[in-house]
């Protein structure tokens, strides 16, 4: 009766030592190839860049962002860093005037942080709320760093206004006041509306370098003409009309009968056949402009 017990039992469950034998050897799997793991590890950056861009999108776009989702994406963020996807490297590119310090503390980045765990687009804005920093971009490269290339702002004039000298760039815009004797040989300007109207006059200026290097300071005058502070305490008064014109007339009667050398405190070109010359404390100067005595 027991034989027939344990052969009724063998019938219904048959051992199973032999097919685990069977089994662990056909279960066993061949080593995967080389190339498996980078290509497992590019697909896992292609997933997490995937992540960092639609993540945060899709959870605004789909209006379910909540505490348990902000949470869990926090989590997520966290595990990638234990994965090798954190800081460990903030390369800092274009920086030549702006503060290094200042610059830290609006990137506000740390080694071993997650690599996702900041915005791109905030920390844009951070920057170029920096007084030098005119234009920020910010990348990623996986997986451990981060790209920072700032382009500051090009100083271009000192601007005068209610006695103190503001730093200019060249797009009118104020960038400081502190700091300016590294700019003392920029030309100052005067008068409302001068930082904007300044590269046209600069442009005007550099064309004829023989007088260029002369001129030490400009007021604009009623937003709508120059009158121009030469070495020497010089002051040329340019018309409204054509200044350019009038600016290479005083180039060649300069080259001509050397008129700056002179002792001269003003010349008037405000009228555009005849040229005006007040004198200087020691005598008086004319010249002949177009067969006309000034």
């Amino acid at each position: 009766m027991r034989k027939l017990v344990e052969i009724l039992h063998k019938a219904r469950y048959p051992d199973t030592n032999s097919g685990k034998k069977k089994g662990s050897r056909a279960a066993r799997k061949k080593p995967a190839p080389k190339w498996v793991r980078p290509a497992v590890k590019s697909g896992l950056i292609v997933a997490i860049s995937a992540i960092a861009v639609a993540g945060p999108t899709w959870l605004w776009q789909s209006g379910t962002v909540t505490r348990g989702l902000e949470s869990l994406w926090q989590k997520t963020i966290t595990q990638t860093a234990g994965l090798g996807f954190k800081i460990e490297n903030v390369v800092l590119r274009g920086r030549r005037h702006a503060s290094r310090r200042d610059v830290i503390r609006a990137v506000r980045l740390n080694r071993s942080d997650p690599i996702l765990g900041f915005n791109i687009n905030d920390l844009r804005r951070r920057l170029v709320k920096l007084q030098w920093v005119r234009e920020a971009i910010v990348t990623r490269h996986w997986p451990d760093t981060v790209d920072i290339h700032i382009v500051e702002r090009q100083p271009m004039v000192l601007w005068q206004r209610k006695g103190r000298l503001y730093l200019v760039d060249t797009d009118g815009v104020s960038i400081t006041s502190k700091g300016l004797g590294r700019f003392r040989d920029l030309l100052i300007v005067v008068g409302k509306g001068a930082p904007k109207a300044a590269p046209t006059l600069l442009a005007m200026i550099a064309s004829e370098p023989a007088l260029a290097h002369q001129v030490t300071a400009a007021t604009l005058i009623g937003k709508r003409r120059w009158n121009l502070k030469l070495k020497g305490s010089i002051k040329v008064r340019l018309p409204e009309r054509d200044p350019h014109k009038a600016w290479q007339r005083l180039a060649r009667l300069n080259a001509k009968h050397k008129l700056l050398a002179r002792d001269v405190r003003m010349i008037d070109m405000r009228l555009p056949t005849r040229l005006l010359m007040r004198p200087g404390v020691l005598n008086s100067q004319t010249t002949r402009v177009k067969g006309q005595r000034t």
